[in-house]
């Protein structure tokens, strides 16, 4: 045979320099958007939360306080970026106060910062967590056999592509992120809302419109169009009046009690306002007393006047699709494409366990054969297990199998009532699971009883 690379040298296919960069680039940003930064739209998690919640679902932490430090290093044997990431994403998963987290999915014990402090999460040797309530009610682990799965980086294990919920969690707790060349701003919305648009959509095909909602947050959210075309959300601060007392009761979003102050001794340092002096309440939540000058007191205008300083932040609704591109979709637009996807679903999950009722009502007929024939009696003579299965094969029974293994004390005609109770019970599923695959309207009434259900559960605002 002749060599034809007579010099030696592989035959590599030439590319400039230039493109093999802005391929690679390609490649990386897209894998950093996949693995870390751009949460699911079914699941509405980022690789590193979907891991966590898994993790959690296979151990004690599913119903146990356990260490986060412990359940970070459970986490690892799926997510290979190291533990402290998986901690940070952890505690912040942990959080339920105003910006973080609307619904937690994570329950957690210990310190893991407030609204004054976001950052002042503890050690993760001295917190812990669990699942939270409503991450099981929102029936993430529910249909665990109707989700598609794939191997762990080093294909020891399986983890799921993503879970399937009853809401879009995607558009009820703060996502933000950052990729190489994308990010992901997505605020948070109310749960009831979430339902509503849902329950909507169902009923009339047109989802109702949404707007971001962050709990306990008493300031004003405002939305605008800029002249690009971006949507952009703005918070501010929050004011009460008690008597003649003025209280400052929140700030925007990304101001913690330390930008706060430094406000507040600014304004001061400038004197050329109504504020005397400030005295500071603040515990967990904002309560800042603002003492106005003698004969000035402020104006709702005023107020706002100098305490103008908002956070605006630039929607971005970058999602991976279940079918895995990258796309950016407005809330409505995420709701229909959920709703969809979760019929799929279910009819995937209604055929499989209308599949488990008939095998259920074929294997009690079985047995009530079995008996009635008296088989057991048929067993004497026979030399092994293996030539009584074959006997039972040669008669037709499918589960042969099985019934060569059945107890003699269940060969009774309290048995026979007890398989044919069950097959009547069968069949009663089997036709609701039947029903619900073939008609849509059954699955949409089962979709929005399942909705109501968890907003009568959930929605305590």
């Amino acid at each position: 045979m002749k060599d034809s690379n007579k010099s030696g040298k592989e035959n590599f296919p030439k590319v400039p320099f230039e493109d093999q960069v802005n391929d690679d680039q390609r490649k990386y940003s897209r894998y950093v958007c996949d693995s870390r930064a751009i949460p699911h739209e079914i699941d509405g998690l980022k690789p590193v939360q979907r891991r966590i919640l898994w993790a959690m679902w296979n151990s004690d932490a599913r119903n146990r306080y356990t260490k986060t430090v412990k359940v970070a290093g459970l986490a690892m044997g799926y997510h290979p970026h190291g533990d402290r990431s998986i901690q940070d994403a952890l505690s912040q998963m942990a959080q339920d106060f105003t910006f973080a987290n609307n619904q937690p999915l994570v329950a957690g014990e210990g310190t893991f910062g407030d609204v004054l402090d976001p950052s002042a999460i503890a050690s993760p040797r001295y917190t812990e967590v669990k699942l939270s309530d409503f991450v099981k009610d929102l029936g993430f682990f529910e249909s665990l056999p109707d989700i598609d799965y794939v191997k762990n980086y080093d294909e020891t294990e399986e983890e799921p592509i993503h879970f399937v919920g009853k809401v879009p969690i995607v558009l009820l707790n703060n996502i933000m992120g950052i990729a190489t060349g994308f990010r992901c701003f997505i605020p948070g919305h109310k749960l009831s809302d979430i339902i509503n648009s849902q329950v909507n959509y169902l009923k009339t095909k047109k989802p109702l419109p949404l707007k971001p909602w962050y709990k306990d947050y008493k300031g004003e959210v405002k939305m605008a169009k800029t002249e690009a075309g971006n949507i952009t959300m703005t918070t501010t601060f929050a004011f009460t009046w008690e008597g003649e007392n003025l209280y400052l009761t929140d700030s925007p979003m990304n101001w913690n009690r330390e930008k706060v102050i430094n406000l507040l001794d600014d304004i001061l340092e400038r004197k050329d306002s109504w504020l005397k002096d400030y005295v500071d309440h603040s515990s967990q939540t904002f309560r800042i007393e603002l003492n106005y000058k003698k004969g000035e007191k402020p104006t709702a205008k005023e107020i706002s006047a100098l305490f103008s300083k908002e956070d605006t932040q630039t929607l971005a609704n970058n999602v991976i699709t279940y079918d895995g591109r990258l796309k950016n979709f407005g809330p409505e637009e995420i709701i229909k494409r959920f709703c969809d996807f979760r019929k799929t679903h279910l009819i995937r999950r209604f055929k499989r366990l209308a599949g488990l009722e008939e095998e259920k009502i074929e294997r009690n007929s079985e047995l009530i054969r079995f008996i009635k024939e008296k088989w057991n009696e048929k067993v004497v003579g026979i030399k092994s297990k293996k030539d009584f299965e074959d006997k039972l094969e040669k008669a037709k029974f499918k589960y042969y199998e099985w019934l060569a293994s059945i107890p003699i004390y269940r060969m009774t005609l309290e048995e026979v009532r007890k398989c044919e109770e069950a097959i009547v019970e069968a069949k009663t599923a089997l036709s609701r699971y039947q029903g619900l695959v073939k008609e849509d309207k059954k699955l949409t009434e089962f979709m929005i009883g399942e909705l109501t259900e968890l907003k009568g559960k959930w929605d305590k605002e």
